[in-house]
């Protein structure tokens, strides 16, 4: 590549930091796989969908995916030129911020909402799904962020292209509330995938008409798609404001 490229992302001991939070959140994951039990949570956890189940959550996509852009990072300060294309790509940079912020946001949002189980720390189990909620949501999310602070070339987001951002999450979204419908035992990754979790906030008290509440959900996914690309529209300013200060 013959473009300028920060100090910053050619130094070895910033390449193994990456490294090791990388595999830090490959190993969280692995182990709330490995060490899965089911435990019966009224309101919360009732049915054991099994272990793979994991895997259905947004909040365990958007981090695979950080640690798979961190150790891209992370070769890439080793000289990598393969794992370059992909860790300088700037939409690659802007994507994985975007989603893993919505993460952060939604999962810190529903906790005064009570729509996330609180955390306890008692015994082995609690505190391995606690270590894996605070790490997922309130440990990557501002680690994200402050490296994408950092841009490693003097490439900008091409506006034209912020759009895309919210491809991956509306097809999340769609894939979700039909598997969510047809699926038995009934599954939602999230309250607001369930027709009458809108229905119920917006016209409690009626009685509830499925075909009716589904297109309900039409305007609401709308709004929660463009609030991605919203984030990325102000990380693209953010980002382009600071690669006219790289020398």
């Amino acid at each position: 590549m013959n473009e300028k490229i920060r100090p910053v992302y050619k130094n070895k001991l910033f390449g193994i930091l990456l490294l090791l939070i990388a595999l830090m959140g490959t190993a969280v994951i692995i182990m709330r796989v490995a060490f899965y039990e089911f435990e019966y949570v009224p309101g919360y956890y009732e049915i054991d969908y099994g272990r793979f189940n994991f895997f259905s959550f947004f909040t365990v996509q958007s981090n695979i995916y950080v640690s798979f852009y961190l150790f891209c990072v992370a070769f890439a300060a080793f000289g990598n030129d393969r794992a370059k294309k992909i860790a300088f790509n700037p939409m690659v940079r802007l994507t994985v911020t975007t989603y893993i912020l919505v993460t952060g946001a939604v999962y810190c949002a529903g906790i005064p909402m009570g729509m996330t189980p609180p955390l306890s720390w008692d015994n082995f189990q609690h505190a391995m799904l606690g270590t894996v909620q605070v790490f997922h949501h309130m440990v990557m999310p501002p680690f994200v962020f402050v490296l994408f602070l950092i841009p490693p070339t003097e490439r900008k987001i091409e506006k034209k292209k912020l759009p895309l951002v919210g491809i991956y999450p509306l097809v999340y979204s769609i894939f979700s509330i039909i598997r969510g419908a047809f699926s038995n035992p009934e599954f939602y990754p999230y309250p607001f995938y369930r027709p009458d979790f809108f229905w119920n906030m917006l016209l409690k008290g009626h009685e509830m008409n499925t075909v009716a509440a589904y297109f309900l959900m039409l305007p609401m996914l709308f709004i929660g798609i463009s609030l991605f690309v919203l984030i990325a529209c102000v990380l693209r300013l953010v980002h382009n404001k600071l690669c006219q200060r790289i020398k």
